[in-house]
């Protein structure tokens, strides 16, 4: 009877085994998720002009609870009014995207706009924030103009 059940075992073991790959796939879900680009078309509506010295910023947040504490996915900064940023390998579902347009030529990327810069966030009809997906063919557009600032 031992033997009997080791052969069982050894044979169920072998046929386990040699399943073809993926059958025994333990992979975390998050390994299967596949990175997007995420394109912005920014155009800033107000008075300043964008240059090299008065850029657009542009930023991915993973939520749309979008402040100054927030920290950034991703950001592009971008020279030329009406062009696009172009964010690769953004992981998830879906991200939300804000700018601000460097008024004083002052900015260097690695903190919030300062207090009083025009800024802007993609927001549907309703007023809150949309998110993009990753992924997605069309580039996002996002007109913004000097009425909201940065607190």
């Amino acid at each position: 009877m031992k033997n009997v059940l080791s052969l069982t075992l050894a044979a169920l073991l072998a046929a386990t085994l040699a399943q073809p790959t993926g059958v025994l796939d333990a992979a975390p879900l998050a390994d299967h998720i596949t990175a997007g680009t995420v394109t912005v078309t920014v155009t800033y509506q107000g008075k300043g002009t964008v240059d090299t010295s008065h850029k657009l910023w542009v930023w991915l947040f993973d939520t749309p609870n979008i402040g100054a504490g927030s920290m950034p996915i991703g950001q592009v900064a971008i020279e030329k009014n009406g062009t696009n940023a172009v964010f690769e390998n953004i992981a998830g579902d879906k991200v939300y995207v804000a700018v601000a347009f460097d008024e004083q030529g002052a900015m260097t990327g690695d903190a919030p706009p300062p207090s009083g810069t025009p800024i802007g966030v993609l927001v549907g009809a309703d007023g809150v924030p949309s998110s993009v997906t990753p992924g997605a063919k069309a580039p996002v557009v996002l007109t913004f103009d000097d009425s909201n600032r940065m607190p």
